[in-house]
């Protein structure tokens, strides 16, 4: 059982969590809400990092399975509650799977026999025996995190936390994560911290919204997510947000349940798409290595067009980031031609190609150093050796166009996560590149704080630049991309208009991709072109 009264957490004169109060028995048990809102922090309080690891003040009270987390050292609880962390690479350390997840058991000083058993029951019970003998660094980002999940298993913890764990995900495997926390939670508490929300929504017993570091929705599922007051914090599924929108209530979560109540009141009418015809980056057969006999990129051929809105998807290890990091110069190829303009990009200096192709990376904080939001903008255009009006001008203009003046002197690490990603879109902004790249834009960030940056991104793309989006988000692709190249194993299988790509079922499988909500819809309805919110405005209707 997880109690929680009266729970107030403050780091660095910053308040983070307000008053928190819960009582958690069983189940599935989600916490979601904007990024920076305290999931995470809750989270870290009920192993006892915070206040043990974590410093800083404290007051009320968290007790797990009866256990005072402030009075019980770290060691004690980790019987008692596992953690499960974003990214599976900071918690794995082991030369396979076997070793990693007999660790925790062998700390516990258990007979051999008994650790033996616990390793064999995790991961029979997480059907992983046949990654027992693999090495971290031959897995996929989803089976590490499955190794993950069976490390804190195996010290057979009452309750096990989770936090975002199928942000890096494919779909496919961020669904075979949320279908073991389910079968978990019949015999254990899973408590999570996460920022899908159409799974949060289908998996989760009960929900918790958090904003500014309170509680201030808590229920089930489908009384909170059709509940008009959670658009206050959150955007809810797309679904909801239809039924929300078509005056439908209670709104259905899902797009089988919502077609019950709706009725197609016209066909869509869609505008062609104009193919651009000037390319701007040419491949003929690339081929990539890291190391001798691994192969990672093979016969790639792909032209992009000036002014193209481009996603590049694929499952984990697809092989998107590679390919994406030879448009700039950060890779070369181990055999073929990669040309930007015309330009051999092997023969070409990275800093030659940042004035052609600029790259924001999926983690901002890859990629900020600055003290200050201006000193941060203003690098890469001193970097090109512009004059001191020149580069105030484009500063102005990069923290103007991405909303970001009131910031203009504040520390890049003291903003939120979305935050972040606008800086390190200004900063390759103030460069004024034709191509900006994008690699998983949404990474981290709530439905509302990704479509606040995908919007600047959209503009972007309506005055001219050539849009490169990696992502294996669906719904945004639905959204924003023009056309789709899907990738698998190193290989093109598909290069297509975006409403083709969606229709392709067969190659959206392949590449552990799925459907957006709004396109199963359509498809059910009789509509299998339909993608996009305001389209599906503007052909349905409430029965």
């Amino acid at each position: 059982m997880i109690s929680i009264k009266n729970l107030s957490f403050s780091y660095d004169k910053e308040q983070i969590l307000r008053d928190i109060n819960l009582e958690i028995e069983k189940g599935f048990f989600s916490v979601v809400g904007s990024s920076g809102c305290g999931k995470s922090t809750l989270c870290l309080t009920l192993n006892g990092l915070i206040p043990h690891e974590i410093g800083g003040r404290i007051s009320g009270k968290v007790e797990v399975s009866g256990m005072d987390t402030q009075k019980f050292q770290i060691r004690d609880l980790a019987s008692e509650v596992g953690m499960v962390f974003q990214n599976p690479e900071s918690q794995l350390f082991a030369l396979c799977a076997e070793d990693e997840i007999a660790f925790g058991p062998s700390n516990l000083a258990l007979p051999l026999n008994e650790i033996e058993k616990r390793v064999n029951n995790v991961l029979k019970e997480l059907n992983i025996e046949h990654l027992r003998n693999k090495s971290p660094e031959e897995m996929s980002s989803g089976e590490k995190q499955k190794v993950a999940i069976a490390s804190a298993l195996a010290m057979e913890p009452k309750i096990l936390v989770m936090d975002e764990p199928t942000a890096n995900l494919d779909p496919k495997s961020s669904e075979e994560i949320f279908r073991i926390a389910k079968k978990l939670s019949k015999n254990r508490i899973i408590f999570l911290a996460e920022h899908d929300i159409d799974r949060v929504a289908e998996y989760s017993d009960e929900v918790a919204v958090m904003d500014k570091g309170r509680i201030v929705m808590q229920g089930e599922p489908e009384k909170i997510f059709s509940d008009d007051k959670l658009l206050k914090y959150i955007y809810p599924p797309k679904i909801c947000r239809l039924g929300f929108k078509l005056n439908i209530r209670p709104t259905p979560l899902k797009a089988e349940d919502l077609l019950r109540k709706i009725r197609l009141k016209r066909r869509l009418e869609i505008k062609d798409v104009k193919i651009k015809s000037e390319t701007i980056i040419k491949i003929n057969s690339l081929s990539f290595e890291y190391e001798k006999h691994h192969s990672v990129l093979k016969d790639i051929d792909l032209e992009i067009h000036k002014g193209e809105f481009l996603a590049i998807v694929g499952g984990n290890g697809a092989g998107k980031s590679t390919l994406a990091l030879h448009f700039n110069g950060l890779l070369k190829s181990t055999s073929g031609t990669v040309l930007v303009d015309g330009v051999d990009t092997k023969k070409a200096s990275v800093s030659e190609l940042a004035r052609k192709v600029g790259y924001v990376f999926q983690n901002p904080d890859q990629q900020i150093f600055a003290d200050t939001l201006e000193q941060e903008i203003s690098f890469g255009p001193k970097n090109l050796g512009l004059g001191k009006k020149e580069i105030s001008e484009r500063v102005n203009e990069a923290l103007k166009y991405a909303s970001l003046n009131a910031f203009r002197e504040k520390d890049p690490f003291s903003l939120s996560l979305g935050q972040k990603r606008r800086v390190s879109i200004a900063s390759i902004l103030s460069m004024k590149p034709e191509v900006i790249i994008l690699d998983e834009p949404s990474t981290g960030l709530d439905l509302r704080t990704a479509e606040s940056v995908m919007n600047l991104v959209k503009k972007l793309n309506k005055r001219g630049h050539t849009i490169v989006m990696i992502t294996h988000d669906m719904e945004l692709v639905a959204e924003y991309a023009e056309r789709v190249v899907v990738m698998d194993s190193g290989r093109i299988i598909a290069d297509a208009p975006t409403r083709e790509i969606f229709k392709r079922k067969n190659i959206l499988e392949k590449a552990n991709l799925e459907k957006s909500e709004l396109s199963k819809l359509g498809e059910l309805i009789g509509e299998s072109r339909l993608l996009k919110m305001d389209e599906a405005l503007a052909v349905l209707e409430k029965k």
